[in-house]
Formats: structure tokens, C-alpha cells, sequence
């Protein structure tokens, strides 16, 4: 597909921590923050595209409720990673095998997005982009998948997609006027939104370059 061709290529140049402002404006990003030594716990996670009707798509999930900061929240695939995994790169690739059932041979890895960093639970995400060339056959793991969402790319350039919502967390303290993406009629915000609004900056890119070709 030229549209993977043409997202690996954009991978090298990043909007960076700019596309990542105008989903947290309330904190700072992960450069901001690690200006202080921090040790922070590494993680990975896949933004994994794949064809679907001549459409680019992705996955995401809502994680099991447990006592946990992240509960019920919508993700992309990914997690913690381990000693074992030597590189974030493995841990992407190990995680979203573990998480929906792709294996790593499967995933041809496109670049890498800016990091993250979340406050709340000490984590520096590395996001990846990945492409599997067809329609995947998902497995998701019940211990940590309550359900998956199958999104199409081009929503994220939809206006009606970008919302504000309110937020409870788990003191009972409300947020508002929490920047977030409607994606399958499910509340994506935090990280994940962070992460999906940089890939939505490229996808904007090549847009406009495919209009000044036309």
C-alpha cells in the first residue's frame, strides 16, 4: 500500500511533544518532566495498522477492571516491559502478541512516535507503528481485553471525533474539560490520545501533500 510507504517515510520526521500539547494542557510532556532525573519504569505500546475494505485501520482495547490507575481504560496494545525483552521494540511486538494474539513475525515495524511519559503510574511509553497486510485474526487475552475496537485512521482527521469529556478518578475527584477522542463510541483520552493525536498530525500531513499532488 502507498499510504504505508508514505507513513514509514513521515515517521522520520516527528511533529513531536507539539502534537502532544494539545492533548494534555493541563501537564507537562515528557521532556518537561524528565528534566528532573526520574527513575520512571519503561513501556512499549503498537499502534497496529492493517487493511480493512481498501481502508487503513487499527486496534484498540479496553482493559479488564482491576484495582488499578489504567482500569477500564481504552489502549492501544502494549505494556510493561521486561528485562528479558532487551529492546521496547520487543516489548511492543511481545505485548501485542500477548494482548490480541498477533504474532511478532506477523508485524513489520513502520518508525517509532515520540515518548511519553505518565505522571500517575511512573511510565515512559514508547509507541510504535506497525503494518500487518491483512485483516488480522485477533485472540485478545480475557485476563486483560474486556473488548477490542477495530478503528478506521481516517476517523482520527474527523472533527466530529475530537471532543472534550470529564473524568473520574478513583478518589471520587472529577477532571473536565479533559481533551479526548470518540473513536467506536468509546472515550479515548490520557496517553492513548496523546499518542493517536501525533499519528493524526502525520495523517494531516499527507493529506495535504496528496491534495497539492492532485
Amino acid at each position: 500500500m502507498r499510504i504505508i510507504e508514505d507513513i514509514t517515510r513521515e515517521l522520520s520526521d516527528l511533529p513531536g511533544e507539539q502534537a502532544h500539547k494539545d492533548m494534555i494542557p493541563f501537564r507537562l510532556t515528557a521532556s518537561e518532566a524528565l528534566k528532573t532525573p526520574i527513575n520512571y519504569k519503561q513501556s512499549a505500546v503498537m499502534i497496529l495498522l492493517y487493511p480493512q475494505q481498501d481502508e487503513l485501520h487499527f486496534i484498540l482495547t479496553q482493559r479488564q477492571d482491576y484495582d488499578g490507575k489504567h482500569s477500564g481504560q481504552i489502549s492501544l496494545p502494549g505494556g510493561k516491559s521486561e528485562p528479558e525483552d532487551g529492546t521496547t521494540r520487543v516489548t511492543a511486538l511481545r505485548e501485542t502478541h500477548e494482548e490480541i494474539g498477533v504474532p511478532p513475525g506477523d508485524v513489520s515495524i513502520l518508525g517509532q512516535l515520540t515518548d511519553v511519559y505518565i505522571p500517575v503510574s511512573n511510565f515512559l511509553i514508547h509507541p510504535y507503528v506497525g503494518f500487518i497486510p491483512t485483516n488480522p485474526e485477533l485472540v485478545p487475552d480475557p485476563r486483560e481485553v474486556k473488548s477490542v475496537l477495530r478503528c478506521a485512521a481516517d476517523d482520527l482527521l474527523r472533527e466530529e471525533s475530537k471532543t472534550l469529556t470529564k473524568i473520574q478518578l478513583k478518589n471520587g475527584v472529577w477532571m473536565r474539560d479533559i481533551p479526548a477522542f470518540q473513536l467506536e463510541e468509546k472515550i479515548v483520552w490520557g496517553a492513548t490520545a496523546i499518542i493517536l493525536n501525533e499519528f493524526k498530525m502525520i495523517l494531516k500531513r499527507l493529506n495535504l501533500k496528496e491534495n497539492i499532488r492532485d
